[in-house]
């Protein structure tokens, strides 16, 4: 029996199955091995009849052990008095895919991340604000010294997103300011933030700086979530 709440996601059982599960313990094999991420993928994903997202969670939710242990040891929960760059859509997508009921899961290096594929489109403007919101009043009790926000410009209505986070960093009195640039992965890694907000593998792994996973944060504190963790699917034992 797996542990966590599988309350945002309708098709649970049929995406945690026992295939499934033998097809995590298969990728997990193949990239401790070194075989390359997306021909694995395709692999394992091809011998098991995998669905997209049920693809999109091993890729998403399986590192290598090394990488795992890695990117684990980066991880922070205190960010009071610290300066903190915050992957502005990286976030708010996570918080707005687990608003959208799409399934949200504690990847193998410990960090929350989603099957879902925005790829740069909102079409529930509402939902994206209330996250906004959930942003901000974690924020205020988190209480970092500086918490700068960058969103990526190739992200459709990006220049009105940063003015109304600008507004709510003022309003909600939190020292900061929100920056639309053409890549928040290369402000991440190249400026020298001590604590990063993202769960971009290649900017972890690139800026080798302290890491808060602010969407699990968020979301422990808001809703109690409880979360599938794919490390659970990798453990020996009957599926």
């Amino acid at each position: 029996m797996l542990n966590g709440l599988y309350s945002n996601i309708s098709d649970s059982h049929s995406l945690l199955n026992g295939l499934f599960k033998s097809a995590c313990r298969d990728y997990f094999y193949l990239i401790n091995r070194h075989y390359p991420e997306r021909g694995a993928i395709k692999l394992v994903g091809d011998r098991y009849r995998l669905s997209r997202d049920q693809r999109t969670v091993l890729y998403r939710g399986i590192s290598s052990k090394e990488k795992s242990e890695t990117r684990r040891s980066c991880l922070v929960k205190d960010i009071r008095g610290k300066i903190l760059a915050i992957d502005g859509y990286n976030v708010l997508f996570t918080l707005l895919n687990y608003r959208l009921g799409r399934f949200t899961f504690i990847a193998s290096d410990d960090i929350l991340r989603d099957a879902g594929s925005l790829h740069g489109r909102l079409r529930n403007d509402n939902v994206f604000l209330d996250s906004v919101m959930l942003l901000m009043k974690f924020l205020t009790l988190a209480q970092p010294g500086i918490a700068d926000v960058f969103l990526d410009s190739p992200v459709s209505h990006s220049e009105m997103h940063a003015r109304v986070i600008r507004d709510l960093l003022a309003e909600f009195n939190l020292p900061g300011t929100c920056q639309v640039v053409r890549s928040a992965d290369f402000v991440l890694k190249h400026f020298p933030y001590e604590i990063l907000a993202t769960s971009d593998t290649v900017i972890i792994e690139k800026a080798s700086r302290c890491v808060a996973d602010l969407p699990r944060m968020i979301l422990e504190e808001h809703y109690q979530a409880v979360f599938v963790r794919i490390s659970d699917l990798l453990l020996p034992g009957p599926d």
